[in-house]
């Protein structure tokens, strides 16, 4: 099933509102930093207007034209003064301190260094070196029972940081931001980072796309490291790269969405339901538009878990894109499949032939001996032998076609595996009868025609307007044949002439009724509904009189840009343009009706397609997959970008802005090698 929203003002209204909640919850949480920011800046601003700056010396010594015992200055910055600094130490301990260490600040009588405050608030030191938070933080006291106690205290503290490596390190990268370096050294440390974890990115789309067990991805780090390739420390394990295949299948729906949503374009959702091999009811969504061009695309979009029927799953579509669902569009190839049921139900012997059919597929399907049997004699006639499936069940006419072919080929073959032993003998009764080899024909001739057809409407090019001439002409195919039979009917019709078909003698058997050749081609000509769209006729030059009105088609136009929301003045005279052309050239103003239409899919192969790819990723080993994660590695694997077309710099920027490790973290432990027991022959090789 296919739904048609109507992009219009209530479309756009419901879609915009989910993504304005996201967006608020986002901008609370950055208006809280940026309040946090200002906050700590102005902080900071206060306690540097506070604070006295201080220069190096070599040792902590007093010099000798210097009095400790000076008298403090009365004014009121000596009074400032006096507060900030430690209070045992004189006002020439002061000016000595801030003259000789001019890296030396205080706060709240609290010593600190600002260098290492500088450095710390702008750039991590190397592994295993950390700048002092005390020092960083104007946290150092003094200690000791009375005054000079206190003041050997700070001596001894001053000296040891002068002379430690961590302070010596800040210096030196203090000293480097003088030369206008500091701003290039952390730029090259965050794009070594960066770097590196865009090649774990890479690998883990890699895996991703090619359907790889999540287990690949160490495998892959380490191959990558021992070639050369720098891949950090973290975001090797499996978890790992089920959380960034998670993330980048979530950023490329969040742009898909947002083109539709930003630039208002109309929209096919394509809906069918699955089971998978967990025995998981599932519901198949895609979506068909015009994503960054003016030809629409189908691509598959996400897998939704249902717990019952079908009535809930257009509930569990509405919920997931809050929008109306006013057009309902049933496929083209299912259309097929109730047109060759309406047949079944007019022409008699056709459910003959299908019983017969499904006898052969009991017979092989639930016997390996019988099938290997006539695997023997299929190889003793010359034959090979194809398998024969059901024949006009629920599936769609190729795979009928394919049965019939099969029985058609390997007739000699089934009826020396039915002379062969006596129970067969009903069977070979039937298989031999002139009546059962014109069916056969017909039949054949039949089912390859609609076979044809179906695989021409599950092409993804194939729009509304050009499905509607296939089925035209293939209407057309079938009203001719009722007169003139189709080769394999001619030739089951010489058989019956000879009463001999692939070297097997014929009999006459009243009790298998022969299926009436133009009764059975004319139904399927009436059944085959050919009006998809009636209204869209007008648009196709081929089926415009000769003598064209200039008001030809005006009233198709005005009802389907009613149908689809379009412009319908501007797509009128757009069409007007198009007809005094002959169809030459498409103006510009009828491009947005021509968009409209070509939006709605033909059929939802699609969804077949993503059936097929949900089997080949949801193997017999992997039936624990989580649906949500699943969905994802159907999206990356069906939509996806070639590899050498990913750009992982984009999915790297999100998730760092996550507040995500990057994969030259060294806040979090790495992850160990696993062992492996080593063997003695290993030093030959």
């Amino acid at each position: 099933m296919q739904i048609m929203p109507q992009t219009g003002p209530h479309h756009h209204s419901n879609t915009t509102n989910l993504f304005n909640h996201l967006h608020k919850n986002h901008m609370k949480e950055f208006r809280e930093s940026l309040r946090m920011k200002s906050k700590k800046e102005s902080s900071g601003t206060q306690a540097n207007e506070s604070c006295t700056s201080a220069a190096a010396a070599d040792d902590g010594t007093f010099g000798d034209d210097e009095d400790e015992n000076d008298t403090i200055s009365t004014d009121d910055n000596s009074r400032d003064s006096e507060h900030e600094w430690p209070e045992c130490w004189s006002q020439a301990q002061v000016r000595y301190f801030s003259t000789n260490y001019k890296w030396l600040i205080s706060r709240n009588q609290k010593l600190g260094c600002s260098v290492c405050s500088q450095v710390c608030a702008r750039v991590d030191m190397q592994q295993g070196q950390r700048v002092s938070q005390e020092w960083s933080g104007c946290l150092i006291s003094s200690f000791g029972r009375d005054k000079a106690a206190q003041q050997n205290s700070l001596r001894k503290k001053i000296k040891e940081h002068r002379d430690s490596i961590y302070h010596k390190k800040a210096v030196e990268i203090k000293e480097k931001a003088t030369q206008n370096t500091m701003q290039k050294h952390i730029e090259d440390m965050r794009k070594a980072d960066y770097a590196s974890t865009c090649n774990v990115f890479r690998t883990a789309y890699k895996i991703g796309k090619h359907g790889r067990p999540f287990t690949d991805m160490p495998i892959d780090v380490q191959l990558q490291v021992l070639n050369g390739v720098k891949m950090g420390r973290v975001l090797h394990s499996n978890n790992s790269f089920a959380n960034i295949l998670d993330h980048i299948a979530a950023e490329m729906k969040k742009k898909v969405v947002n083109d539709i949503v930003m630039n208002e374009r109309k929209l096919c959702v394509l809906i069918d339901e699955s089971t998978t091999i967990s025995g998981k009811s599932v519901l198949v969504v895609c979506l068909r538009s015009a994503i960054s061009s003016e030809n629409p695309d189908t691509i598959f979009f996400e897998l939704i878990y249902l717990s019952d029927a079908w009535e809930e799953s257009r509930s569990c579509c509405a919920a997931l894109f809050q929008i109306p669902l006013p057009v309902v569009w049933h496929c083209s190839n299912h259309r097929l499949e109730l047109a060759v049921c309406d047949v079944l139900k007019e022409v008699g012997g056709i459910n003959h032939f299908k019983i017969f059919l499904d006898q052969l597929y009991s017979l092989y399907h639930a016997s390996p001996k019988d099938q290997r049997e006539l695997t023997e004699s299929a190889h003793n006639v010359g034959q090979r032998l194809l398998g024969i499936g059901r024949v006009l069940s629920v599936r769609w006419v190729a795979s009928s076609e394919r049965t019939v072919k099969a029985v058609w080929e390997n007739y000699q073959a089934l009826q020396v595996h039915f002379t062969s032993r006596a129970k067969y003998k009903g069977l070979n009764d039937v298989l031999t009868t002139v009546s059962f080899v014109v069916n056969l024909g017909i039949m054949y001739d039949a089912l390859t025609e609609l076979s044809d057809l179906s695989r021409m409407l599950q092409r993804r090019d194939m729009t509304l307007d050009q499905a509607d001439r296939q089925l035209d002409r293939q209407i057309r195919v079938f009203e001719s044949m009722v007169s003139t039979p189709g080769p394999y009917t001619q030739t089951a019709i010489e058989a019956e002439k000879e009463k001999i078909f692939r070297n097997v003698c014929l009999h006459e058997n009243q009790r298998v009724i022969k299926i009436n050749h133009g009764q059975f081609f004319r139904s399927l000509a009436e059944n085959t509904d050919s009006h998809l769209l009636s209204d869209i006729k007008v648009l196709q030059s081929d089926s415009w009189p000769a003598s064209l009105d200039i008001q030809y088609g005006d009233a198709a136009v005005r009802r389907l840009c009613q149908r689809f929301r379009v412009g319908e003045r501007e797509s009128v005279l757009g069409f007007r343009e198009y007809k005094d052309l002959k169809a030459s050239k498409t103006p510009a103003a009828l491009k947005p009706l021509l968009t409209a239409v070509h939006t709605i899919a033909v059929s939802t192969s699609e969804c077949e397609r993503a059936f097929s790819s949900m089997n080949y990723t949801l193997t017999d080993k992997r039936n624990s997959l989580d649906i949500k994660r699943l969905s994802n590695m159907i999206f990356l694997k069906c939509n996806g970008p070639p590899l050498d077309q990913f750009n992982a710099q984009t999915y790297v920027q999100t998730w760092l802005a996550l507040g995500r490790r990057s994969a030259a973290s060294t806040n979090c432990e790495a992850q160990s090698e696993r062992k492996v027991e080593p063997k003695t022959c290993w030093i030959l090789f």
